[in-house]
């Protein structure tokens, strides 16, 4: 029963994890609000919180190791309830949205770096890997549920969509109750001094940095995806803002299911998970591209949730057993962070690289993981990472648990 509601607690936070993307359904009825305003201004709104979170886990590694992740938690939830609550009321201007994008972003990183963390310190094995594939369900399920509820509220008014973050509130509870309170304890090793964030990164195997790396490459593509998606719909005329909400949100059952089936994904396809993660999303976008009439396009959307449920499940898995216990809250911070900063210079290397907003985008990115899936492959770089797991029996020093659970 106290795992259980361990597992609900930590899982309930995996319902915001890309809820930033809510309002993207209604960049096109925005456009239309602020003429005026850039397009790569407009997009920012979505991207604006990586941002600030990439801001956030440049010292949420360092908060874990001396704060209750149960607390740096809850922060979090807080910051995204009032960064996606705030423009019901405030929403006069671009500028302001992007003030709330911003501070939703700094919650958004306390989450997202601490679940995976919550998950590494309670739970061993394959029992984490599944949890973490059910993380990436429930977030596609989140992100169904809110970008279809927040379509249907925007539909008239755009600015209602951001009603839909009244969930955070009920969030909130559930974690306050579910969770206990972990104490932080010093990590110390036999006849040293206890170890700090520099030494955890200077010790870092390679292969978390390597891995870490793929999280940025996935996350500067797939923004593309819901950047763009709007923009699509229209120069399709398949419809607005509803449409776009009902495809993205369609869209994510195809997450939903790969989520929570993850294990079994991962027995057949073993050590090549992550590069047809990366083919699959090609597919993706290339039928998103391509569509014909929505249907296609809801099917290319499914795609991109079973791509990024494969993805966004092995990555952090990867990193959590290649690290020491030590180096967990610090391993998972530069995993964030470079997450974070892939969906932040996403629309800007973009612009700078003269590809147009739309159809062409939605090309680049097929094109890019296309060819970041064949490199996957040819390299065999999954079974070279499995192979760099931690080893705790070829250490000879013991080292101390890094938190246990309060009385």
């Amino acid at each position: 029963m106290k795992n259980a509601k361990i597992k609900l607690g930590i899982l309930s936070m995996s319902l915001l994890t890309m809820s930033a993307l809510v309002i993207t359904s209604a960049f096109g009825a925005i456009m239309e609000t602020f003429p005026e305003e850039p397009v790569s201004k407009i997009q920012m709104i979505g991207t604006v919180p990586s941002l600030g979170a990439l801001l956030i886990t440049l010292v949420v590694g360092v908060l874990a190791m001396k704060v209750p992740k149960k607390a740096l938690a809850l922060l979090g939830i807080a910051g995204v309830g009032l960064g996606g609550l705030l423009p019901i009321v405030f929403h006069s201007s671009v500028n302001v949205l992007l003030v709330c994008a911003l501070l939703m972003g700094l919650g958004l990183g306390f989450i997202n770096t601490v679940s995976p963390m919550l998950l590494s310190m309670y739970f061993e094995g394959e029992e984490r890997a599944s949890l973490m594939g059910a993380g990436t369900a429930i977030n596609s399920l989140g992100s169904m549920v809110m970008m279809l509820v927040g379509g249907m509220l925007g539909a008239k008014v755009w600015s209602n969509t951001y009603y839909v973050f009244l969930i955070t509130i009920l969030i909130f509870f559930v974690v306050m109750l579910c969770l206990p309170l972990d104490k932080v304890t010093p990590v110390q090793q036999t006849g040293k001094p206890k170890q700090s964030a520099s030494e955890a990164i200077r010790e870092m195997n390679k292969y978390v940095y390597l891995v870490a790396f793929l999280a940025f490459v996935i996350s500067f593509l797939y923004t593309i995806f819901p950047s763009n998606l709007s923009i699509l719909v229209a120069s399709k005329n398949f419809g607005g803002t509803a449409i776009t909400g009902l495809v993205n949100a369609l869209g994510t059952v195809g997450g939903l299911i790969a989520g929570f089936t993850i294990s079994k994904i991962n027995r057949v396809l073993k050590d090549k998970s992550l590069a047809i993660g990366f083919v699959l999303m090609a597919c993706s976008f290339l039928l998103v591209w391509y569509a014909p009439n929505v249907a296609v396009m809801v099917v290319g959307a499914a795609l991109s949730g079973v791509a990024m449920a494969m993805i966004f499940s092995t990555i952090p898995f990867y990193v959590s057993i290649i690290s020491k216990p030590f180096q967990i809250a610090v391993a998972m911070s530069i995993f964030q962070f470079l997450n974070s900063l892939g969906g932040i210079v996403s629309p800007i290397l973009l612009a700078q690289f003269g590809i147009e907003s739309g159809a062409n985008a939605i090309l680049f990115g097929g094109v890019c993981c296309l060819v970041v899936g064949g490199v996957l492959f040819v390299t065999n770089f999954g079974k070279k990472a499995l192979a760099n797991r931690y080893d705790a029996s070829q250490e000879t020093v013991a080292v101390a648990p890094e938190t246990e659970v309060a009385n």
